[in-house]
């Protein structure tokens, strides 16, 4: 077969294309350069973008610096022909003879020459213009490269004639056809003979149309994902093994930058997986274009893809035996800020796609787990656009996740608390939430928390199905209340409780005040300041520890008792062996009234445990005999010298024990005396006793207790009893949704009876006793003190620490402030008719504590119910907007698509990749519907409010 003549053409020294891979011929050029022409000196050019030399290749002499152009536009860059130049010669059969092509003709130094002759200032504009239009750059990036300076552009396009006029492999590669490429890559070439045929099919899919893509598609998809399945499975993972497998990849990116490639790759089964098993974060280059390309199809394709893709990378990761999302973590971690970004968009296209709300946050919990939390306040600290985009792409879409997470928070709630309550769930939450809390297994029980959270993912579900699941699956609940910004309400919480221990301050110093006159206290304080100086001129002479050192050496003899019982003395000996406290020390504690060393404890046993006056006094004979005496006689013989000692440690310990009953009594009373006030006050309270009675008579109209005056408070707990006709609501839930609507101030009686609940627990006829107690044990110190003998002891300090005139004062006090209780108490008890002979102090708080917490819980039941129906009616909007997003989101994924160039449908996969990016593939993708910050006002409380009928006649509060 003749060839056709080969046209006249540029030729020049050129041996790198625009992407920096050598070509199969540059060294038959460069060995004919070398012999015909002169060397000359020159700029050492740095080395090709695309990365640092592979062992065995050339270095080659000259390189295109365009670093404003991209590897796409740089490869189309180096394919374009010189209008006017002579053809080319066909091609060899296969790539193996055209690769092997050593032509040196005489054409070259034509070429040589031409480049030399001067270009105009209009000439080389008009080849620029040439240039940028066979590059297919659109005006948006036509735009800055028109900005640049004339040298710029001069030197843009001498290197674009030097690569035009190029007679290798590059120029060549854009006329072999896909047949060549097939067959080529049927003859299972190997290492760099594979690299350079896989370079030159890269930019040919990447120059060439699409009929050439789809004819090489039909069969060259399989034989390129052939290769990669073999690089990958191989046991031997040299460096051109690794680059071999980018330049497949590659490849599949050329090819995917067209509708056909695109929808081929998403076709075959085996492409997913081999692209998640070939990232490797020791290879940052490869693995960026793997995950764009992952990133690409995940936020292109349907819910299924997404599923492969998942599926790809979990089956990666079991084949690893590593966690399915570490490589992408692991190229977070990467210095190459360039992976990172592209990292962060696979996570951003996994985390987005899904449209269930529980897969979301499953694969972002998923990925945090995996290290992501760990990582993220380092990539926020690197300056880069790119990533700052994609971080914060995903903390909104998390944020939006956490707000609609917290609706359904709310909406399950208010399902399991309504008709019925659980609150037990949250003890037992609490209990295990303390036990994880600053564990690693925090992380896992937020997880489960979760999870659980979500099983009712059905909005129209029965509540009967779904309860009985509950109550049949899970045994504890436990709802973690979330992304519920609870400062202000604590805060304001704080506030109250403080305004309410003001009240209560003052309202007891207003009644101590009522209760008596201030008495002074100068000379009191003036003596004390006296005893304390004294105390402090007199020191105790602890007894030398040599001498005790020596006692304890003694051997010690078997001592029989001599005067005391066996039982007293062996409760004795337990209480010495407790203490561990020599006996004078003991006894000079006694005798000093020293209150940082004597307890409680301490006084009580030795009132319990010592012998009576009378033996003591007996003891005293024994003194000479004192190393003779067990342990138990000598602390008796010891104590024995303290007179009155019994009176002395009774005394002692109501000392001790004093502010602790005045810390139990004086509350109480002031409970009850707050509450008696606060009933008596209480408009709205009243108010509610008048809408309470005008609702029973209208109930009772025709029957005999029509047109009634009054009735029992008691009656208030059984306005719960009575129920509508539907059995769905009750009378004391109409009396709340009334007070809602029709008279709000009546629902501040809750807040005004604030001191019912403590006084409902006050026993009056214990704080009576108590009160009794405290008279008569502080008369019989008086007493006491009246007959007790003058101090023998310089260290007796009885008498003038014995605070008797103190606790007179504060005994006046409480029994001054009961005195007002018991007025209180009988004025209220007037107040309402009631008979203080027939009904107690605690039933008359009881009755009306229950009926205000049954108001308060049915104030909340309404809520929930009203949050109930609510949440049903969101349910049916959202149903109705998640399917308008549906066809939105598909709506967008076809705009994603719709890019096309010359007639043609490419630059796919730049158009998405463009879109990721930017962003743009993520936004706006769903619309949230903000949830109600006050249900309460967002609804109407008489809404589908029942008819009351009475229909339980045995029910009848009123009398």
């Amino acid at each position: 077969m003749e060839r056709p003549r080969p046209r006249p053409r540029l030729h020049h020294q050129v041996h790198a294309s625009a992407a920096g891979a050598p070509y199969p011929s540059s060294g038959s050029v460069r060995s004919c350069r070398e012999s015909k022409m002169p060397h000359r000196k020159g700029p050492q050019h740095p080395p090709p973008p695309g990365g640092p030399e592979e062992p065995g290749e050339k270095r080659p002499k000259f390189h295109l610096n365009i670093r404003t152009l991209t590897d796409d536009m740089r490869d189309k860059f180096a394919s374009i022909r010189i209008p006017g130049g002579k053809k080319e010669r066909t091609p060899l059969p296969n790539l193996k003879t055209a690769f092997a092509s050593n032509d040196c003709s005489s054409a070259s130094l034509e070429m040589m020459e031409n480049i030399a002759k001067p270009l105009s200032e209009n000439e080389l504009l008009e080849l620029f213009e040439k240039m940028m239009e066979d590059m297919n750059l659109n005006e948006d990036k036509k735009a800055p490269l028109r900005e640049k300076d004339f040298s710029i552009k001069k030197e843009m396009v001498m290197q674009y004639i030097n690569t035009a006029s190029k007679t290798g492999s590059l120029k060549r590669s854009r006329q072999i056809s896909p047949q060549e490429f097939i067959y080529e890559l049927k003859m299972g070439s190997a290492d760099e003979r594979l690299v350079t045929c896989l370079e030159s099919l890269r930019v040919s899919l990447t120059s060439n149309p699409v009929s050439w893509v789809e004819s090489f598609g039909h069969e060259g998809l399989g034989l390129l994902l052939d290769i990669l399945e073999k690089l990958i499975s191989g046991k031997i993972q040299e460096k051109v093994v690794k680059k071999n497998q980018h330049k497949v990849i590659q490849c599949l990116k050329a090819l995917m930058n067209t509708q056909y490639g695109l929808e081929r790759i998403m076709s075959e089964e085996r492409s997913l997986s081999l692209l998640a098993k070939a990232m490797d974060p020791m290879y940052p280059n490869m693995m960026t274009d793997v995950v764009k390309l992952l990133s690409a199809m995940c936020i292109v394709g349907e819910e299924s893809i997404l599923e492969e893709v998942l599926e790809a990378l979990t089956s990666a990761g079991e084949e690893r035996k590593i966690d399915r999302f570490f490589p992408i973590v692991e190229g977070l971690r990467h210095n190459s800020v360039q992976l990172q970004v592209a990292c962060m968009q696979l996570i951003n296209a996994l985390v987005t796609s899904p449209d269930d709300l529980d897969f979301r946050l499953h694969i972002r919990n998923e990925f945090m787990r995996c290290g992501l939390k760990e990582i993220l306040p380092n990539l926020k600290g690197i300056k880069n656009d790119g990533l700052d985009i994609q971080l914060k792409v995903f903390d909104e879409h998390k944020e939006e996740d956490l707000l609609e997470f917290s609706h359904r928070l709310e909406d399950i709630r208010a399902e399991l608390k309504y008709p019925f309550v659980q609150e037990s769930t949250y003890d037992v939450y609490n209990m295990v939430w303390n036990t994880v809390k600053e564990t690693r297994a925090e992380g896992y029980f937020v997880s489960i928390l979760q999870h659980l959270l979500l099983i009712r993912n059905d909005y129209f579900i029965s509540h009967s199905e779904f309860k009985k699941y509950y109550n049949e699956k899970l045994s504890v609940i436990a709802i973690l209340d979330v992304c519920i910004d609870q400062a202000k309400l604590e805060e304001f919480e704080e506030k109250a409780s403080d305004l309410g221990k003001k009240f209560e301050k003052e309202f007891t110093d207003h009644q101590e005040t009522q209760a008596q006159l201030q008495k002074k206290e100068a000379k009191i304080n003036e003596l004390q300041a006296e005893l304390q100086a004294f105390k402090s001129q007199v020191k105790y002479q602890r007894r030398e520890e040599e001498d005790f050192e020596e006692k304890k050496a003694i051997k010690k003899k078997i001592k029989e008792l001599k005067f005391l019982d066996s039982k007293i003395a062996q409760n004795l000996s337990i209480f010495l062996s407790s203490f561990r406290v020599p006996y004078e020390e003991i006894k000079m504690m006694i005798l000093e009234v020293d209150e940082t060393q004597l307890a409680e404890s301490m006084i009580q046993n030795l009132i319990k445990h010592l012998p009576d006056q009378k033996q003591l006094n007996s003891l005293s004979q024994f003194k000479s005999e004192y190393n003779n005496l067990c342990e138990p006689e000598q602390f008796a013989v010891v104590m024995s010298n303290v007179k009155r000692l019994r009176p002395r440690l009774s005394a002692i310990l109501f000392k001790l024990q004093f502010e602790e009953q005045v810390n139990n009594i004086k509350p109480d009373i002031m409970a009850v005396s707050t509450a008696c006030e606060e009933i008596k006050k209480s408009k709205s309270f009243s108010k509610l006793l008048e809408l309470v009675l005008l609702m029973g008579n209208y109930m009772n109209a025709g029957s005999r207790n029509a047109q009634t005056f009054g009735f029992n408070l008691s009656s208030l707990c059984k306005l719960k009893d009575t129920k509508s006709a539907d059995q769905k609501t009750t009378l004391l839930h109409f009396l709340v949704e009334i007070c809602e609507e029709k008279y709000p101030d009546i629902l501040n009686f809750v807040d005004d009876l604030g001191h019912l609940d403590k006084a409902s627990k006050v026993s009056v006829e214990t704080l009576e006793k108590n009160l009794k107690q405290m008279g008569r044990q502080l008369h019989q110190l008086e007493k006491d003190l009246e007959t007790f003998p003058p101090p023998e002891d310089l260290h007796d300090k009885f008498v003038t620490k014995i605070f008797v005139i103190s606790a007179k004062e504060q005994y006046e006090k409480l029994a001054k402030l009961h005195e007002n209780m018991e007025k209180l108490y009988q004025s209220i008890m007037g107040y309402y008719a009631i008979d203080v002979k027939k009904v107690s102090v605690e039933d008359f708080f009881t009755d009306l504590n229950n009926f205000r917490t049954t108001f308060m819980q049915a104030i909340k039941e309404n809520i929930r119910k009203r949050e109930a129906e609510e949440k049903e009616k969101r349910a049916r909007i959202a149903k109705e907007l998640a399917e308008k997003e549906r066809l939105e989101r598909q709506q967008k994924k076809k705009r994603l698509l719709e890019v096309k160039t010359e007639g043609d449908e490419t630059g796919v996969m730049d158009s998405l990749l463009e879109a990721l990016q930017s962003g743009a593939a993520f936004r706006d993708r769903r619309k949230r519907t903000p949830k109600p910050k006050d249900v309460r006002q967002s609804l109407s409380p008489m809404s589908q409010r029942p008819v009351l009928k009475v229909c339980n006649h045995g029910n009848k509060p009123y009398s």
